[in-house]
């Protein structure tokens, strides 16, 4: 049981606010979605209705269960959307340490992206609750097929971004 949550928590970890390298499509000046956009782990079972061969009362039932994460992680995201810079801070050009304006922002940020993580994780225990055995275990291999697929976050720290 300890080796699934530890599994569990691995697998809704999410790169630090402060941590992450945020960089610009140079051919678009896009700003990259922030990492707490990233689909939810009952959403991903959703998106694989078919995959996992879900009854129609079990999708209702993750519908649902989706729904009210979206509107208890709402207020959340709007205040890490709040804290998150205009543009990317340019790290040439930044000397010395952070001020205490931005180590306040990055404790506030990483007390929200725990709290978004909690969120997650007992919304995935509930869906969980909804599945067969079968099912929990080909969920199980979904979320971290999608989990490795999003890589170590934007370059990590001090790591190359993805594709380099």
């Amino acid at each position: 049981m300890k080796r699934h949550l530890f599994m569990l928590g691995l697998l809704f970890a999410v790169p630090t606010f402060a941590g992450s390298t945020t960089t610009q499509d140079a051919s678009q000046g896009a700003r990259r979605p922030p990492p707490f956009e990233r689909k939810s782990p009952v959403q991903v079972l959703i998106d694989h209705r078919q995959d996992l061969a879900l009854t129609d009362a079990q999708a209702a039932s993750l519908t649902r269960i989706q729904t009210a994460l979206d509107a208890k992680n709402a207020p959340v995201k709007q205040s890490l959307e709040a804290l998150r810079p205009p543009a990317p801070p340019d790290r040439g050009t930044r000397q010395g340490t952070p001020s205490a304006q931005d180590q306040a922002a990055h404790e506030q940020a990483r007390g929200l992206f725990q709290q978004l993580r909690t969120n997650d994780m007992a919304a995935y225990q509930e869906a969980e609750q909804v599945l067969t055995d079968a099912q929990k275990t080909q969920a199980r291999t979904l979320l971290e097929s999608e989990r490795r697929s999003h890589g170590p976050g934007h370059g990590g720290r001090g790591g190359p971004p993805r594709g380099e």
